[in-house]
């Protein structure tokens, strides 16, 4: 029997997510677009999250799962999924999110449209944890002030991530060059990920939500601390890996980084990253004055001038 090769694969990760995993999964299999496969990555549940993925998969042909007999984390889950894949196409939806039934045609359609772009993203409605609208856009949240979201977004995504992850397809070839998603982060992950593809492919966004992102207290963003670990994680990859970072980008992912650590309360390695701001950009005023206030904090002794220079540039 000849495997049926859809034109797009779904990635959706699950870990404990029951509660939200049907309505995940009927918003992709009632996509107006037929021509997919769903996969569903069971990261080691222990709350019948595996049996629901199972359950699909004998209703409906499209449905692959793949178990992990350990929890990975969101990275490896999205590879294993990659793994198992066979579409063109690759779209990622997270388990607790629901698309809207034309998502994935009209994004679709811009692809084949515009073949110089290898990533398109959209807005998502916010949702609570019960599915109830909240009245705001993912863009109100997480977008800046005149946020540039198609063409060459390099630059702009060394900085923040801006990208909603359940909003996104792109064509297999990315992430064939990006080699996937990077197993060293537990989170944000897909943050690097789009950074990479930016380096050499254009995005696509279309200003209307075609998801519901829903924001809840199991969520992974909800986790200040470990946000806040992932996030210097991530930072610190794109600073050794990238080399033609512009000196000012540059400086302000070290202000970042050095917001995330005084975050976690490590005043000595917040200040060793502003010390390196202001050393890349000496125009970069707030990392100056974050300077001045740990200075003025903290005992003499315990400053680490000096050492800032470690870091490969």
């Amino acid at each position: 029997m000849t495997q049926r090769t859809p034109d797009v694969s779904v990635l959706m990760p699950s870990y404990n997510y029951a509660r939200y995993l049907p309505s995940a999964i009927e918003g992709v299999i009632s996509q107006s677009y037929q021509d997919l496969e769903l996969i569903i990555i069971d990261d080691c549940s222990s709350d019948g999250s595996r049996e629901i993925a199972a359950e699909w998969s004998r209703l409906d042909d499209r449905v692959v799962t793949v178990f992990h007999d350990k929890n990975r984390g969101l990275s490896a889950s999205r590879n294993s999924g990659l793994a198992a894949s066979l579409g063109k196409y690759i779209a990622l939806c997270d388990a607790d999110d629901i698309w809207s039934a034309e998502k994935l045609g009209s994004q679709v359609e811009c692809l084949r449209n515009h073949p110089e772009v290898g990533a398109i993203h959209s807005d998502s409605l916010i949702i609570d944890a019960e599915g109830t609208l909240t009245g705001r856009r993912f863009s109100s949240l997480y977008h800046e002030r005149d946020q540039k979201c198609f063409g060459v977004l390099f630059k702009e995504l060394c900085l923040r991530n801006f990208i909603c992850n359940s909003t996104v397809v792109l064509r297999r070839e990315c992430l064939k060059y990006t080699e996937g998603f990077d197993e060293r982060l537990r989170s944000l992950e897909d943050w690097i990920c789009w950074a990479r593809v930016a380096r050499k492919y254009p995005f696509y966004y279309i200003g209307d939500p075609l998801t519901r992102y829903r924001v809840h207290d199991t969520s992974l963003s909800m986790n200040e601390s470990a946000m806040a670990r992932n996030r210097v994680t991530a930072i610190r990859l794109m600073l050794d890996e990238f080399n033609d970072i512009p000196r000012r980008v540059r400086s302000r992912m070290l202000y970042s980084m050095a917001m995330s650590y005084w975050s976690l309360g490590d005043s000595r390695n917040a200040l060793k990253e502003l010390i390196e701001s202001v050393e890349v950009d000496p125009l970069q005023c707030r990392s100056w004055v974050r300077c001045l206030q740990i200075l003025l904090a903290r005992p003499s002794d315990d400053i680490p001038i000096g050492d800032s220079k470690a870091r490969k540039q």
